[in-house]
C-alpha cells in the first residue's frame, strides 16, 4: 500500500514540475499577491460586491484564451474557476439575507456548500493530474475480512457526513406531518423528530457498511461489543440521551422555562442530547446540567403552569409602634410598585417578637420570575423611605463593652454580680490582712 501511494505522489510531483504547469501556478500566485492593490484601485469604480470577483475573472479569461490559442492554460483555468466559485459565496449569501431573511444562509454554507465544494475540489484535482482511478483502488487494509480501499473509504466518509447533515430535514418534515395527522404536541414533535433523525442515521450507517462489504454477522458482533461498552463506559451518556427524549415527549423542561438551581433562577436556553443549557439570571453564566439530573433530583420550576412568582421582604420595627399601622404601611408600599401584581394582592404579616423588634414579612407576586430579586431590592428601599415618613424606627441590637483586666492586678479585685449588673473594681483594704471587704 505504501509503495503504491508513494508512486502516486511521485506522479503528482512529476505533473506539477512541468514547465507549463509551473508557469500557470506562478501566474496564479502573482495574481493573489496583486489582488489587494487591484481591489483598492477599482473600489471607487465598481460595486463593492463585485470587487473581489475581478481578479479571478481576469485569470479565468486568460486561461480560456490561452487554451483557445493552443497554449497550455488548463491548470490556470481550473485554479481560477475554483477561486471564483469560492469568491461568489459571500455576495450570494448577502443577496439571500436581503431577499430571504429567514433563509439559513450561514447554516447552508457551513454544513452543505463547503463540504460539497471540498469533495468536488479533491475529485477534480485528482482527475486533472490523472490519478483519481489509480488512487481509488489502493488498498489501505482489511476490516472484518473485507478489503478496504481509498475509494471506498472516501465514498463512505462522504455518504456518512451527508446522512448526518441532511437527516434533520426529512425527520423534521415527517415529524410535522405526524403531528398534524395524529395531533402530537410541539414537544412531542421535537422528540419524534429526534428519534426519526437518529433512526435515519443508523439505517444510513448500516447501508454504508453493506456498501463497503461488511456482512450482517460482523455488524451483530459490533453491536454486541457496543452493548458491553455501553454497559460499562457509556452508561451516563446513554442515560442522558434517553432522558432528553423523555423530557421532550413529556414537555416538563422546555426552552424559556425558569428553573431554580441552587437557589438561583435560571432560564432554559436549549435542551441538548446530553445536557440542558441554562442561563443563570444572577450573573448571566451558562450552566450545563446533565439531563438525567431532572429525574434523579428535585427541580423547582416557576413556569410549569404559570410564570408568576411570589417574593417576600423581611423587616423589623420597634416595639412601641402599633403592629397594624406597620402592616398598613408595608402593604401600601408593595401596592405602589409597578411590577407587583394586583392579584393576588400583596399582604404583610407579623412573624416574630424578637429581642429588639417586632418582625414583619411582606408577600407579593410578580409576573416574571426573574424580576423578583430586583423588586425585593426596590421594596426594601421604599420601605425605608416610608418608615422615615411615618416616623417608624428600625431597631438594631446594641452592646456595651466594659474593659477588664485579667488576671487581676495585686491592687484591684473584680466584683461581679452587683445590683446594677456592671463590673466594679475597688482597691484592696490593706488593714484586712488580705481579706476582701
Amino acid at each position: 500500500m505504501i509503495k503504491e501511494f508513494l508512486r502516486e505522489i511521485i506522479s503528482w510531483l512529476g505533473y506539477l514540475q512541468r514547465g507549463s504547469v509551473l508557469l500557470q501556478i506562478s501566474l496564479f500566485v502573482v495574481a493573489i499577491a496583486l489582488e489587494r492593490r487591484l481591489q483598492n484601485r477599482l473600489r471607487s469604480k465598481i460595486p463593492s460586491a463585485a470587487v473581489s470577483l475581478v481578479t479571478p475573472i481576469i485569470l479565468l479569461i486568460i486561461g480560456v484564451i490561452s487554451i483557445a490559442l493552443g497554449f497550455p492554460g488548463g491548470f490556470l483555468r481550473y485554479l481560477s474557476a475554483v477561486w471564483l466559485t469560492w469568491k461568489l459565496v459571500k455576495p450570494i449569501k448577502e443577496i439571500l439575507k436581503k431577499r430571504a431573511p429567514n433563509f439559513p444562509a450561514d447554516e447552508v454554507d457551513k454544513s452543505i456548500f463547503r463540504p460539497i465544494f471540498l469533495v468536488l475540489l479533491l475529485l477534480t484535482f485528482f482527475q486533472m493530474i490523472g490519478s483519481r482511478e489509480a488512487l481509488s483502488v489502493i488498498q489501505i487494509g482489511t476490516i472484518f475480512g473485507v478489503v478496504l480501499t481509498i475509494g471506498k473509504l472516501f465514498s463512505a466518509v462522504v455518504v456518512v457526513y451527508a446522512i448526518f447533515t441532511l437527516a434533520s430535514r426529512p425527520a423534521s418534515f415527517l415529524a410535522w406531518i405526524s403531528g398534524k395527522f395524529f395531533g402530537i404536541s410541539i414537544q412531542g414533535r421535537k422528540a419524534l423528530e429526534l428519534i426519526l433523525r437518529y433512526s435515519m442515521i443508523g439505517l444510513g450507517i448500516i447501508g454504508v457498511s453493506y456498501y463497503i462489504g461488511i456482512n450482517g454477522t460482523a455488524l451483530v458482533a459490533v453491536a454486541g461489543g457496543l452493548s458491553v461498552g455501553i454497559g460499562f463506559g457509556l452508561k451516563e451518556i446513554i442515560s442522558n440521551f434517553i432522558s432528553s427524549i423523555w423530557l421532550l415527549f413529556e414537555g416538563t423542561v422546555r426552552p424559556g422555562e425558569v428553573l431554580m438551581v441552587n437557589g438561583d433562577p435560571c432560564t432554559v436556553r436549549k435542551l441538548g442530547m446530553r445536557a440542558t443549557q441554562l442561563r443563570r439570571g444572577r450573573d448571566g453564566a451558562e450552566l450545563l446540567v446533565p439531563n438525567q439530573n431532572f429525574f434523579t433530583q428535585e427541580a423547582e420550576s416557576f413556569t410549569a403552569e404559570e410564570t408568576s412568582r411570589r417574593g417576600n421582604v423581611d423587616v423589623g420595627a420597634a416595639y412601641h409602634h402599633e403592629p397594624q399601622q406597620v402592616i398598613d404601611v408595608l402593604v401600601d408600599v408593595a401596592k405602589s410598585h409597578e411590577r407587583v401584581l394586583e392579584y393576588p394582592p400583596p399582604a404583610a404579616f407579623t412573624t416574630q417578637f424578637a429581642d429588639s423588634s417586632i418582625n414583619y414579612k411582606v408577600l407579593f407576586w410578580v409576573r416574571n420570575p426573574l424580576d423578583a430579586f430586583a423588586v425585593e431590592s426596590d421594596l426594601r428601599q421604599m420601605i425605608w423611605v416610608a418608615f422615615e415618613e411615618h416616623e417608624i424606627g428600625i431597631p438594631f441590637p446594641q452592646q456595651q463593652v466594659y474593659p477588664m483586666e485579667w488576671p487581676p492586678s495585686k491592687n484591684q479585685t473584680l466584683r461581679i454580680g452587683s445590683a446594677d449588673h456592671s463590673l466594679q473594681a475597688e482597691p484592696a483594704n490593706d488593714d484586712s490582712s488580705g481579706e476582701t471587704a
